[in-house]
């Protein structure tokens, strides 16, 4: 990884974009260089890094009020190196807080970042801190190891807008204690998120929480987390209750929330002391919400694998903790089951589908083992194993570190296969690659959960398809789709429906039988999945009805003849009919 190559002269090249002239600065390898070139040029320019080429800070970069964008070049073999960007030390000696301090927008992309000095020492406070008010940040195709000993990304502005896409993350907080940092840390001094998106990343020993956003004391726009890899997480997910759009979707999670929780910590700041046991994911009404609420809440398609021995363990420690009077400690769910709604607010309103039509939670597959191509991810978990023990009777039973056994010889869990994070000498530093047939087809769309830059082929599937996929979950469909038509593949039983006649070519009746009270939603469809006309959006008692399309969209143009659907909700329950329209 470290390449001590040093140039003392940059290279300038001039691009122009649409008549704009734009400085591209390529940055020669080094201690400082890339400080230097920003020093120098500011937000005129966009940096590039070598791929296979080694850098080094040698003070924190810091943007205020321009777009600072740091690009490595494409490695010049499939799989190679990329630039290594590596933080450094202080005149004292200490490892930066930070390796950017953002005062404006940044784009950090292709880069492999080391938040480690040259003596393997760890940033101890975070990756990049984010401080202006509707900053955008964008962190593409990076590989970042070690994060950082506490936190990875603190968004500290009002209205942040955060990409964090196609990334491989590697080692986040401390292994002291399992209280020790969270990936995404907002909500400070009640800054709300406008967007935060997660998609197509792999996260390796990762913190806390994956996002700590301050419970009640602010209201996120839009959230999703759709189609990441985690493996060994520590403690909770989601730390946020106000959501407008919230999705947790298609993601695979091995050995995720290992560390168990205590009845005794509960409610946890902004719950509901009436429903005392949170889940790992956090929801509750939006202050000022009108029900029916148009929040949505999309837990769904989702993989929660730990080692049994983790189970193991907890029955262990919980016999021997009654003995001494400790509390008991516990491993949560996605969300508590929806017949045990008196456990948490959450499910109470994720089982309410009148007032919550939106909020969806289901498809979630338990303790299936991906069966992983690189088999050191099972002796990694073993020892995480043996790491959470420890850690839980000294922080969730509260034992003394004289009572606690082994603690003097810690347990290693961070992926470090050289045992070097000063030096990384093991290319490419994950495998996220598994086997198991119904985890390769266990998302929405029928492709693999998790990180899809393992399956190249799968990803190319799904971003032809991704306008098409989006609009499915917004609608809150949670029956799986085909990617083909765009329409859900499955039926549910409980809609009574028929159509007259199809094909058709002046006026087409549709009937159906509403059994109770409910929310009816009837659309027509085209075949990539757009919604063309919409024929009722309404609350209806129990009866038969018609509604009747005459063919135009809702502008009252006509439409081409061909194949459409019509999309039928009643309630929860869904299903699409396959119509034609003729001349």
């Amino acid at each position: 990884m470290k390449k001590f190559t040093f140039l003392f002269f940059s290279i300038f090249l001039l691009f122009s974009y649409a008549g704009k002239t734009q400085q591209a600065v390529v940055v020669p390898p080094g201690v400082g260089t890339l400080n230097a070139a920003i020093t120098a040029n500011g937000g005129n320019a966009i940096y590039h890094l070598t791929a296979g080429q080694w850098y080094q800070l040698n003070a924190i970069i810091e943007n205020v009020d321009y777009h600072l964008q740091i690009i490595g070049d494409a490695p010049a073999v499939a799989g190679g190196m990329p630039a290594t960007l590596q933080t450094g030390d202080d005149a004292g000696g200490a490892v930066f807080a930070y390796m950017f301090d953002s005062k404006g927008d940044i784009t950090l992309k292709n880069v492999y970042f080391v938040n480690a000095d040259l003596n393997g020492v760890t940033g101890t406070t975070g990756f990049l801190h984010q401080s202006t008010p509707g900053a955008r940040t964008i962190i593409n195709k990076c590989v970042i190891q070690p994060v950082s000993g506490a936190n990875g990304i603190v968004l500290d502005g009002a209205g942040s807008i955060t990409y964090f896409t196609d990334n491989l993350s590697v080692d986040t907080g401390h292994e002291l204690n399992p209280n020790d940092g969270h990936f995404f840390i907002t909500g400070n001094n009640g800054a709300n998120v406008d967007t935060l998106l997660v998609e197509n990343n792999t996260f390796v020993c990762s913190p806390t929480t994956m996002h700590s956003g301050g419970f009640n004391a602010n209201v996120d726009n839009f959230s999703k987390w759709d189609h990441n890899t985690f493996v060994e997480q520590k403690s909770q997910i989601d730390w946020q209750d106000y959501e407008k759009e919230y999705y947790w979707t298609n993601n695979l999670m091995f050995d995720v929330n290992t560390q168990p929780w205590a009845v005794t910590w509960q409610p946890m700041p902004g719950a509901d002391p009436g429903y005392p046991q949170p889940a790992l994911i956090y929801a509750d009404t939006i202050p000022g919400d009108v029900l029916p609420s148009k929040t949505i809440q999309f837990v769904e398609y989702n993989m929660l694998y730990r080692n049994p021995k983790f189970y193991t363990m907890l029955s262990a420690l919980n016999v021997q903790g009654k003995i001494d009077s400790k509390p008991f400690m516990y491993y949560m769910p996605l969300v508590w089951p929806l017949d045990s709604i008196k456990r948490a607010r959450e499910t109470k309103m994720f089982a309410d589908k009148v007032d919550f039509p939106f909020w969806k939670v289901g498809n979630t597959s338990n303790s299936i083992d991906p069966k992983w191509v690189d088999t050191r991810i099972y002796t990694m978990s073993d020892n995480f194993v043996a790491w959470t023990k420890p850690a839980t009777m000294l922080h969730g039973q509260g034992y003394a570190t004289s009572e606690v056994p082994d603690v003097s010889t810690w347990t290693q869990y961070w992926w470090d296969p050289d045992g070097d994070l000063s030096n990384n000498s093991t290319w490419p530093l994950f495998n996220g690659v598994y086997t198991d047939p119904s985890l390769l087809t266990g998302s929405i769309e029928g492709l693999p959960l998790g990180d899809l830059n393992w399956y190249p082929d799968a990803k190319a599937k799904w971003l032809n398809n991704k306008a098409k996929i989006d609009a499915h979950m917004k609608s809150a469909d949670d029956s799986k789709i085909d990617l083909t038509t765009g329409v859900q593949i499955n039926k549910s039983s409980d809609v009574s429906t028929s159509c007259y006649p199809n094909p058709f070519s002046d006026q087409l009746t549709i009937s159906y039988t509403v059994k109770n009270m409910a929310k009816v939603s009837l659309s027509i469809i085209n075949l990539t999945g757009q919604t063309v006309n919409e024929l009722v959006n309404q609350s209806m008692s129990a009866g038969n009805y018609t509604a009747r399309w005459n063919g135009k969209n809702i502008e009252g143009k006509s439409l081409p003849d061909g194949v459409y659907f019509y999309k039928l909700q009643i309630g929860n329950d869904v299903s699409n009919t396959r119509i034609l329209k003729v001349k």
